[in-house]
């Protein structure tokens, strides 16, 4: 079946949603271009392209106007023309600030906010859509709602872009953010109990101990920066 590209460097990650929870602006038509279907406040991270730097790694800093696109996951800018457009040359960059945010980018990945820091460990979070269902095209152009959808899944090409089957169904998106571990090399990790364990392989007796007695849900930011500062502190 022939498919339609809509997104990029988009992650599929489970968690625990309800279809009826997803509002009427998170509706696209399946293999419709989302950047154009969904509104303005859906699809970036702030209310309006802002005064942003780009820092290169070889010490070049260039002024621009960013905005975080959720639906690609990535850094974009406005150009003379007034176009927006995605940022070329990423793996030459150091980082970019956008107010007193800081982003990452990473190949397959896209970029990330860092959101806390540590001596040996920085959080970040990336934001992005995960598709939680749809609603099958009825008679009279009337959509029914599938069975009950528990979890996100997404289709990524060895691209990195996002792809639906095409069809008439109409696809339910949630805005959703997943969380990442980088290390003092700035290497990535998704957060996870293990890759907690690897980024801190000293402590690995007293963080098995603190996971018997904390609960440590990894799609919840709180949590995460307590076992961070707990790691922090050994």
């Amino acid at each position: 079946m022939k498919r339609n590209l809509v997104l990029l460097f988009c992650i599929a990650i489970s968690t625990c949603l309800n279809a009826q929870n997803v509002s009427e602006d998170m509706k696209v038509r399946n293999g419709s271009d989302v950047t154009k279907s969904l509104p303005y406040a859906e699809r970036f991270r702030y209310d309006t392209f802002r005064d942003g730097k780009v820092f290169f790694r070889n010490g070049r800093i260039v002024n621009a106007k960013l905005n975080y696109s959720i639906a690609h996951g990535e850094i974009q800018f406005i150009d003379p023309k007034n176009d927006t457009l995605i940022l070329n040359d990423k793996i030459f960059m150091d980082k970019i600030t956008i107010d007193a945010d800081t982003f990452f980018y990473y190949q397959h990945h896209g970029h990330v906010r860092k959101i806390a820091g540590y001596k040996q460990v920085s959080l970040a979070e990336k934001q992005l859509l995960g598709t939680i269902g749809k609603e099958r095209n009825a008679a009279y152009n009337q959509f029914s709602a599938t069975t009950a959808i528990s979890t996100y899944s997404t289709l990524t090409n060895n691209a990195g872009q996002q792809e639906y089957e095409g069809g008439s169904d109409r696809l339910l998106l949630k805005r959703r953010s997943a969380y990442y571990f980088l290390d003092k090399n700035r290497d990535i990790y998704t957060a996870t109990k293990g890759n907690l364990l690897k980024v801190f392989p000293r402590h690995k007796k007293a963080l098995t101990e603190y996971f018997k007695s904390n609960k440590v849900e990894f799609n919840d930011p709180k949590a995460i920066v307590r076992a961070l500062e707990y790691a922090s502190r050994l």
